[in-house]
């Protein structure tokens, strides 16, 4: 993967430093900050997300995580598709229980 030289205002990188990504080198901050957003927004996945960040994926989790971010993106459809499964497994464990 190329690198790519980027402006990028200097109250950018001083907010970032006074984040929970302050650890990090500047150009660190800068990559993870992009991956956590591409992430946040759906536009890579979570292991995609920790390769662009550099982080080994427990790692990136663990970010995600200190940060307040789930890790796990669950919209409404896999909730209801899931409600159907546990209502449907629960009907036939109690058909069964009947017998």
């Amino acid at each position: 993967m190329a690198d790519v030289m980027v402006g990028i205002p200097q109250e950018l990188i001083d907010q970032l430093g006074r984040s929970a990504l302050a650890s990090l080198d500047e150009p660190e901050r800068v990559r993870v900050a992009l991956a956590i957003h591409l992430f946040a927004t759906e536009q890579v996945s979570l292991g995609r997300a920790a390769e662009l960040a550099g982080f080994a994926l427990a790692d990136f989790q663990e970010l995600l995580r200190g940060l307040g971010i789930p890790v796990v993106i669950y919209d409404r459809d896999e909730y209801d598709r899931d409600q159907k499964a546990v209502d449907s497994l629960r009907d036939r464990l109690n058909l069964d229980r009947g017998r």
